[in-house]
């Protein structure tokens, strides 16, 4: 294998998704098919934090450049607001058509091209990735997150822990669990409610936060709708005893209390939300990222026409809550500090808080939820490495 790496900072700066990145670099290697890009946004709080995403569907480099670019930027911003002593990066493996998952050769190469940039960036599961992907990407580099936590800090385990008490590695639950209180959060606030029972919620994608959401909001009894376009998921759907939309029809026309957007990102456009107006939805809450296709403009017009929006990167963080928790521990180890499963639900369950901080404060200073977010972000940020930041306090 010949990896090649180029950096593209410069020549990206007039990109419309270009927002200050310290550092971006192409990774290609034609021997084994296989292209990515690494963008590290901002580390003033820290190494860069982000997924590695694989996706087959891109249809030219300036698309997977304008992921990385934009989810970058949000991996800052939501380790920012989760309080996370972590910076914001992210990358992305254009993947083989057809294909929904990276070989193990592809896996090497994106942990070589992390290498490249000498710790600037730490990679974790995403889109088309498993556990086991991130092991084979720690054969290569160290600088991965989201492992299981024997593995990333087996050399200080405490001493009688029942591995029952062990963090998930997959992140996934986590997420779900935090888009699930996203969604309690903005009720609570649209509504004046406590409960979900008998609110109907359309939920766009079924894959696996999705599919963990929805039994949340079953149990919690919402009605569930789906909207999936992969066959399996489909049918998965439907032994789950959840109602799936046939192909072809728009979920967020679907009438509806809450639209949980759980697919890729940029759904939210001014036609969208008039079909969602149109559909009597109230809340937009959901496990995806980059949900506005325009940020202000969107979130402006969500707020116009009433409907409650839980900014993206805020209802989703759980995840990287969950892998930046074990991160800190594994670089710092201390038994009084180890991420147990029950403190990482317990900090997840946080963005209840958070988001009813977020949509009060909007409320209050005539502000969409959006740019109160990235206030709230830039703020926290800002602070930069002045100490502020307690590495061993994320984990307790």
């Amino acid at each position: 294998m010949t990896l090649t790496i180029n950096t593209m900072t410069d020549t990206l700066k007039d990109h419309p998704a270009f927002d200050g990145h310290e550092t971006v670099i192409m990774a290609e290697d034609t021997d084994i098919g296989f292209k990515a890009f690494i963008a590290v946004h901002n580390t003033s709080r820290g190494q860069a934090l982000g997924g590695c995403r694989y996706w087959s569907r891109y249809r030219n480099d300036d698309e997977a450049i304008t992921d990385v670019l934009r989810l970058s930027r949000g991996m800052t911003y939501k380790n920012a607001v989760a309080d996370l002593p972590l910076g914001g990066g992210k990358s992305v493996i254009i993947g083989t058509p057809g294909t929904r998952h990276p070989t193990a050769e592809m896996m090497q190469a994106i942990a070589k091209a992390v290498n490249a940039i000498y710790g600037q960036y730490v990679t974790a599961e995403d889109v088309g990735m498993s556990v086991d992907h991130m092991l084979i990407a720690r054969g290569v580099t160290r600088h991965v997150a989201g492992l299981p936590i024997e593995v990333a800090g087996g050399h200080a385990m405490p001493d009688g822990l029942n591995p029952a008490d062990y963090p998930h590695a997959d992140p996934s639950p986590y997420t779900a669990y935090g888009t699930f209180q996203s969604i309690r959060a903005a009720v609570k606030h649209k509504m004046g409610r406590d409960d979900l029972t008998g609110l109907t919620v359309s939920v766009k994608g079924y894959g696996n936060v999705a599919r963990t959401l929805c039994k949340y909001l079953a149990e919690a009894g919402a009605v569930v709708t789906v909207s999936e376009i992969d066959d399996g998921r489909i049918a998965q759907a439907k032994e789950d005893g959840f109602a799936v939309l046939d192909k072809g029809v728009d979920i967020m026309a679907h009438k509806a209390d809450i639209y949980a957007p759980c697919a890729l990102g940029g759904d939210i456009t001014p036609d969208s939300i008039d079909l969602l107006v149109s559909a009597g939805v109230k809340i937009v809450a959901g496990c995806a990222n980059n949900q506005l296709a325009v940020i202000d403009r969107d979130s402006k017009l969500l707020t116009g026409k009433g409907i409650l929006y839980a900014p993206d990167y805020v209802a989703n963080a759980g995840g990287v809550i969950a892998v930046g928790m074990q991160h800190v521990w594994s670089d710092v180890p201390n038994a009084a500090t180890f991420p147990t499963h029950d403190k990482t639900m317990m900090r997840v369950g946080n963005i209840y808080k958070t988001l009813l901080e977020i949509f009060a404060r909007a409320e209050t200073e005539g502000k969409t939820t959006a740019q109160v977010a990235d206030e709230i972000a830039r703020e926290r940020f800002s602070v930069g490495k002045s100490g502020k930041v307690d590495m061993v306090a994320v984990a307790a």
